[in-house]
């Protein structure tokens, strides 16, 4: 597994402490045309102890990969495809921040939830570890949907 820089895990880690007392903003509205063409916000957004998870349902899952294939993966426009939708402005942020690295688990990782028409999931973890991971749910998961 590769390391984050040190400072980029510890302002994703201090961004992310105030997502437990913070509620859930609303999504702000996609500007980029890429963004639009997947504007569905996540739907399966739920906060525990020190993680929120958000799911997309297949059908904005498969939006956002195909819109991401057409930005060519670049960073900014596919930020605004994935993490506009996340109402949380912190793991929003976060997100984004993220996406600033050569960070490709998020390609694999929506690639594979596209195949399988399954969720794309983006998951926050308060901590000392990658603060934003890049997950998928199966179709017949009870959050993907």
């Amino acid at each position: 597994m590769r390391a984050y820089p040190l400072t980029a895990t510890l302002l994703s880690t201090a961004l992310l402490a105030a997502v437990l007392s913070t509620a859930p903003a609303q999504a702000a509205p996609a500007q980029a045309a890429s963004a639009q063409a997947a504007s569905a916000s996540a739907g399966g957004g739920r906060c525990s102890g020190t993680s929120c998870s958000f799911s997309f349902s297949p059908a904005t899952t498969a939006a956002m990969k195909k819109a991401a294939d057409r930005a060519g993966w670049l960073a900014g426009p596919t930020a605004d495809i994935i993490c506009l939708r996340i109402p949380n402005r912190l793991v929003r942020f976060a997100c984004s921040a993220a996406l600033l690295f050569p960070y490709n688990k998020a390609k694999k990782r929506l690639t594979e939830a596209y195949a399988e028409g399954g969720c794309f999931v983006v998951k926050a973890e308060l901590g000392f570890t990658v603060p934003i991971r890049f997950t998928t749910a199966s179709a017949g998961d009870p959050y993907c949907g």
